[in-house]
């Protein structure tokens, strides 16, 4: 995460003029990004800390006299602390970046596995896959209401406030642990028994009787995996906040990696070992689960937060994360309803016309939306979640020293680098998606009819791309000034959108609809929240920002032109056949590789400043600058 910091070196020179000093003295604390420093450099926060004893500056003494202890005049100090200060201001925007882009490489590692592990998913047949994607809803929106939800708007600014308390910390997150871990104990027993109801009226009403049973036994086993994914949520929170960030966003790959093995014992063993083969993929979550968790104890290593085993009740920092988290709850509860009836319009919507030869289209529209979800998410996840959780420390710092400018300044950054990466990326999946999901999931049980139907979702869920990395950044920004009612009121009106989309359109238009109203809904959150942001702290300078998001317009342009041309002309040889996996990987490789150097060659000639900070950022990752 991006923060006020200056070289190691620098800091050692400014402060051997001054050690310490009666009031308000800087302290220079080392801080590591992403656990390991693979550029050699070190890199110092500065803080401002109060000092109890009163102290003097060291004067150097000579061979004649002792060394006097004088008081520093104030003129002394500004002298001392401008440098750094301004140095600081100036290093911000370069530190975001390289925090954005740590955490977007961890993204991207953790992208890839899943487009891999949904590849795996997809060749096990709609059926399999369709009771799969159903039965994780109830374990994802339970953990995200319970306890995900409130890692960027509770968790994260109380954690950053007990930086510097690291033994109160330690108490904080492992009480929080310890709850949870018993909350979804007692929470996994429950829905065990109220499974059989859940999946006949929520989870998936429009599938066979079959299918039906496939999704019980897997919802069933899939909802005990909050056991780990409950305390991961918390020690995910915990770690951002002290900005370690390589293993966190690494972790998710165990989950990817669990399901992948899932899969492969489902297509191996088949029902053999007593029938235990075609539970594969929910033993795979499982296990994946567990992963995550393991994958952190190195950071937390790192950040020396050793397991505890208590439950402190009465401690403050518990009821100062419930006021905070309190709406942000029941906006995820809210979210949960709309995304459970968006699951059971879709297992109900009608065939496409390239299916109707299929008696019952649910499993396969619903299972075309989970794919086509995945494929949105992973610029989702590289660009927008990256940025608002570098983002979002260094805003809480901001608004914590009332430095309101600064919060503008990287507000603005986020915005710039959003657009700059999700508006080509959109454009992109909507030109490529036929040789897209051809490439992805086009082997096994997957017919081309489904590459079709998943193709229309994947268009229509792509629209909010852009939209999506500005509204990430605004929720961090809500978060940052312990406001978390305005994003949740914000959402009362955009859900409002998708209820005017999907409610009359989803037995007409079909499944299309459902991705169409989604898009709909994450469209209008953004556009209100800017409003009332505006309205709450004054201009936000948006105008410095249309030079710029000319430019990438521009150069979208040229991308999907380029990128559809070259599709027409590589359509004419049948090497590029889009019915084998070595087509459709030549005409990704070629039209999308070529549009996007035309794309990033144009901007960087249209002197978008932006992209010169992600390749400093990207350099100084692999140690080269």
């Amino acid at each position: 995460m991006a923060k006020d910091s200056i070289e190691e070196e620098e800091v050692k020179e400014t402060l051997s003029s001054q050690s310490e000093h009666k009031e308000t003295s800087i302290e220079a604390l080392p801080t590591t990004l992403g656990g390991q420093n693979t550029g050699g450099e070190v890199l110092m926060e500065v803080i401002e800390v109060e000092s109890d004893t009163p102290a003097t500056p060291d004067i150097p003494s000579t061979s004649d006299e002792a060394s006097a202890e004088l008081p520093a005049t104030d003129e002394e100090i500004s002298q001392i602390e401008a440098p750094a200060q301004a140095q600081a201001v100036t290093s911000e925007p370069r530190e975001l970046v390289k925090s954005a882009l740590l955490v977007a490489m961890g993204n991207l590692g953790s992208s890839l596995l899943g487009m891999v592990r949904q590849s795996f998913v997809a060749s096990t047949g709609a059926s399999m896959a369709g009771s799969f994607q159903a039965a994780l809803s109830p374990a994802q929106k339970f953990n995200d209401f319970l306890v995900n939800g409130s890692v960027q708007a509770a968790l994260i600014p109380t954690f950053n406030d007990y930086a510097e308390r690291r033994e109160d910390l330690r108490r904080l997150v492992f009480t929080l642990v310890n709850l949870i871990f018993l909350i979804m104990i007692c929470a996994s027993i429950g829905y065990f028994f109220i499974a059989p109801w859940f999946t006949n009226s929520v989870l998936a009403p429009g599938f066979s009787a079959d299918d039906k049973l496939l999704t019980l036994k897997y919802t069933r086993i899939v909802f005990f995996s909050l056991l780990a994914l409950g305390p991961f949520a918390v020690l995910q929170g915990a770690l951002y906040a002290q900005k370690e960030f390589g293993w966190t966003t690494f972790a998710a790959a165990a989950y990817h990696a669990g399901i992948i093995l899932g899969a492969v014992f489902t297509g191996l063993a088949g029902k053999q070992f007593f029938g235990l083969g075609q539970y594969g993929l929910a033993l795979g979550v499982v296990v994946g689960t567990f992963g995550e968790v393991a994958m952190l104890i190195p950071g937390m290593r790192n950040q020396h937060l050793r397991y505890m085993f208590v439950l402190d009740l009465k401690h403050p920092a518990l009821r100062r994360i419930l006021k905070l988290y309190a709406p942000v709850a029941f906006s995820f509860f809210l979210t949960s309803v709309i995304a459970f009836l968006d699951q059971n319009l879709a297992t109900r919507t009608p065939c496409a016309a390239v299916m109707q030869h299929t008696s019952n289209c649910g499993e396969v529209n619903f299972s075309a939306m989970g794919f086509a979800t995945l494929l949105i998410q992973f610029p989702g996840g590289l660009v927008a979640s990256a940025l608002s959780f570098a983002v979002l420390p260094t805003l809480t710092t901001h608004i914590r020293e009332n430095d309101l400018e600064r919060f503008k300044a990287t507000l603005l950054l986020g915005f710039r680098l959003g657009l700059l990466l999700m508006i080509p990326a959109a454009a992109g999946l909507i030109i490529l998606k036929m040789p897209i999901i051809a490439l992805v999931f086009l082997h096994g049980k997957f017919s081309p009819a489904q590459v079709v139907v998943t193709a229309s979702a994947l268009q229509n869920y792509s629209y909010q791309l852009p939209f999506v990395a500005i509204d990430q950044l605004l929720i961090a920004a809500f978060y940052a000034r312990k406001n978390t009612i305005i994003p949740v009121a914000v959402l009362l009106v955009s859900v409002l959108g998708y209820l005017a989309v999907a409610l009359p359109l989803w037995q007409t238009m079909g499944m299309p609809a459902l991705p169409l109203a989604n898009s709909v809904q994450n469209i209008l959150h953004p556009l209100v929240l800017i409003l009332i942001l505006w309205k709450t702290i004054g201009s936000l300078h948006l105008r410095g920002i249309v030079p710029a998001l000319l430019k990438i317009l521009l150069a979208t342009a040229v991308m999907v032109v380029i990128a559809w041309l070259l599709q027409l002309a590589l359509a004419h040889f049948s090497f590029f056949s889009l019915s084998s996996i070595i087509g459709s990987a030549a005409t990704v490789i070629i039209a999308g590789g070529i549009a996007t150097a035309a794309y990033f060659a144009l901007v960087i000639f249209l002197k978008v400043e932006e992209v010169s900070m992600l390749k400093g950022a990207f350099l100084a990752k692999l140690g080269k600058r």
